[in-house]
């Protein structure tokens, strides 16, 4: 495994041998970047918590996260058969009544949950929604998730949380699988904004070929990324016989021209960048457990067909953190 860091710091995405923690830059900075930001406008829009199931605390916790790092307002939303009220949700959620302290708390009253929190998010100006995969309800067949949160993946134009058993108390390591598409980079500049905010750590990893000097490699055929599909995509080298001058070069001119250039990454984020080898969904996987990723973020075209779909489904499906997933 081949990884190269960026301290965060004003001399750029230059490679170095190991993370170190994010220089803070002054305030007048930080306001500067504010403004330059694609994704700056995030005062203006909410975070949605979809309060349902017994994983909702885990969700509140998640939304209230994201929400307070972005200055966001929160949002949650409760569905019930019958009519009831608002003082009367916590105890449906199974959260003491202090866990929804300052969310902005809307009742309906449906039998169909899917319908009205796509509604809601038709209807709301709203930044990222927070939603639970329960392990008891129904699951998608195509997604193989929750039918709520498949609901709200396939409804919404903007970022989707999709949280499990877990409740990660601070969201301090991000992991971005990126596959050298510069449509993909092109969706993750609420990733690199919403890590300086958080002063997350941003973990970059991309899937390569395997090195005949890599142990097992001769009993294994090499496994390769594929052929570019878009011009100006990268791919990742199969071979690299000089790692000491060949991976520092190719990590520097990717997290330039991907997370700087194309994907607005604030440049006082600190990034690791990780090179894989093996089957795409099982090393993004195998990354986020060995490096205790807090979050894990997937681009999606909203197609299930084809090796990105596949990929998609199975890290979505058995990714141990919450997910959060950015429409391309």
């Amino acid at each position: 495994m081949l990884s190269a860091g960026h301290d965060g710091s004003s001399g750029g995405r230059g490679p170095a041998h190991g993370p170190s923690s994010a220089t803070e830059p002054p305030l007048d900075a930080r306001e500067e970047l504010d403004a330059l930001c694609p994704a700056s406008g995030w005062r203006s829009k909410s975070v949605l918590v979809a309060l349902h199931g017994r994983r909702a605390p885990g969700a509140v916790e998640a939304g209230r996260v994201i929400a307070g790092a972005l200055g966001a307002p929160l949002h949650g939303l409760f569905v019930c058969p019958e009519p009831i009220e608002a003082s009367e949700v916590p105890a449906r959620v199974g959260v003491d009544p202090e866990a929804l302290h300052g969310m902005v708390l809307d009742v309906e009253t449906s039998e169909d949950l899917p319908g009205a929190l796509a509604a809601a998010i038709a209807c709301r100006s709203t930044a990222f929604v927070v939603v639970a995969s329960e392990p008891g309800e129904c699951k998608d067949e195509r997604l193989g998730i929750g039918r709520l949160a498949a609901r709200a993946l396939e409804s919404a134009v903007c970022g989707v949380v999709v949280t499990g058993p877990d409740r990660p108390a601070q969201l301090r390591r991000i992991l971005l699988p990126l596959d050298g598409n510069p449509s993909t980079a092109a969706s993750i500049a609420p990733v690199g904004e919403l890590a300086r905010k958080l002063g997350a750590e941003l973990d970059i990893v991309m899937i390569g070929g395997a090195s005949p000097r890599d142990e097992g490699a001769e009993d294994a055929p090499p496994v390769s990324t594929p052929a570019p599909s878009e011009p100006g995509s990268m791919v990742a080298p199969l071979y690299v016989d000089q790692p000491q001058h060949e991976w520092p070069a190719f990590a520097e001119e990717f997290l330039d021209r991907f997370l700087g250039t194309i994907g607005h990454c604030p440049h006082d984020v600190s990034t690791r960048f990780f090179l894989g080898t093996g089957e795409p969904a099982a090393e993004i996987l195998r990354f986020a457990a060995q490096l205790a990723s807090d979050l894990l973020v997937l681009v999606w075209h909203g197609e299930l067909d084809g090796r990105h779909g596949a990929v998609f489904r199975d890290v979505l499906c058995r990714a141990p953190c919450p997910v959060m997933v950015l429409r391309r």
